[in-house]
């Protein structure tokens, strides 16, 4: 449901942006280099997204394996203690209908940059999934993205992310970040 508000572009925004990182552990991922180079590891932002105008203290917040923990687990679509490959597929198309693109089946770089707590860093994440360099995002580039982001986690290739495969796999990329 969405809504309405004075400016319902930055709510659809900021709907958008808590709905698909909520809704998964595994936001998006960066895609391979645009000359065809594979990466160490598929980045994906998993922090929760600020709204508040204020930054929390380091000292609120919950430890970081806790955080993801949570993160993971929200996209374990049946409580089974793992996330399967159709599970994340469909938590994909979940977190794409609820956030209700613009209509045109894209969800806009520029209506993010907007976002309160964005920062430039998610924001330069989100750009890198624009393969085609348009100024927006598609489903099918956010699939591409995730289902990457998948694979590489899935560490014993059994089409199963288990929670600590996902913490795992975070705290390894969190960790080869430059």
């Amino acid at each position: 449901m969405i809504i309405k508000t004075s400016n319902n572009h930055a709510f659809r925004a900021t709907h958008l942006l808590a709905a698909v990182a909520i809704a998964s552990a595994l936001l998006f991922a960066l895609p391979v280099l645009a000359q065809g180079t594979p990466t160490a590891s598929v980045p994906s932002p998993t922090s929760p997204v600020k709204t508040a105008p204020h930054k929390a203290h380091k000292s609120a917040r919950k430890p970081l394996t806790e955080r993801l923990q949570a993160i993971c687990s929200s996209a374990d679509l049946n409580h089974d203690g793992s996330v399967s490959l159709d599970e994340f597929h469909e938590n994909i198309v979940q977190s794409w209908h609820n956030i209700s693109p613009d209509g045109t089946g894209y969800v806009q770089l520029a209506d993010l940059a907007k976002v309160p707590g964005m920062g430039k860093g998610r924001l330069k994440r989100l750009a890198a999934i624009d393969k085609d360099g348009d100024g927006k995002l598609s489903f099918k580039e956010v699939v591409e993205t995730r289902m990457a982001y998948f694979d590489a986690a899935d560490a014993d290739k059994n089409d199963q992310l288990s929670i600590n495969e996902c913490v795992a796999h975070e705290r390894q990329r969190r960790s080869s970040k430059p």
